[in-house]
């Protein structure tokens, strides 16, 4: 979901860099972005329903429709400067409107960041044990091959 989310804010980003340069490829950049975020509502779908809580569930769905809509209003404004390129006004509210979409991608990924925070705790949690783990077995090692015997004749393995 993150990667389908960047992808809305690159093509929206192309969007902005055409307006002024090729007008006329407006409508595929439309039609991209379209596209990718009817992937970004899908996937949006299952992510809201195994988020952490009910309330944060509703927040993803949320920020996707916001989402959602600056994105079709982003996809009018290119139609109407497809229609005529020259005109200053139009380019410039596609580029306010390019600008609310990649807030909008922004409050999208925030969101999902807050329903992972669970999840990321977790694996946060396992790579720590993981890592004490692999200290006390190689403190185990050492001692086993005896390079932390004291100096009097008791060994590690008298205490394991």
């Amino acid at each position: 979901m993150v990667k389908t989310a960047k992808a809305i804010a690159v093509t929206v980003q192309e969007m902005v860099t055409k307006s002024t340069t090729n007008p006329d490829e407006l409508g595929i950049l439309a039609n991209q972005l379209t596209h990718d975020y009817g992937q970004l509502a899908q996937e949006a779908k299952p992510a809201a329903l195994t988020a952490e809580n009910e309330e944060i569930g509703s927040h993803i769905k949320r920020r996707v429709q916001e989402l959602g809509h600056g994105c079709a209003a982003l996809v009018t404004k290119a139609g109407a400067l497809q229609c005529s390129p020259s005109d200053a006004y139009t380019k410039k509210e596609l580029i306010e409107s390019a600008r609310k979409v990649s807030e909008k991608v922004s409050h999208v990924l925030a969101a999902l960041q807050a329903g992972n925070r669970g999840t990321q705790a977790c694996i946060t949690a396992a790579s720590a044990v993981s890592g004490i783990i692999a200290d006390l077995d190689t403190t185990i090692m050492f001692a086993t091959a005896g390079t932390l015997n004291r100096e009097n004749s008791e060994t590690f393995a008298d205490h394991r």
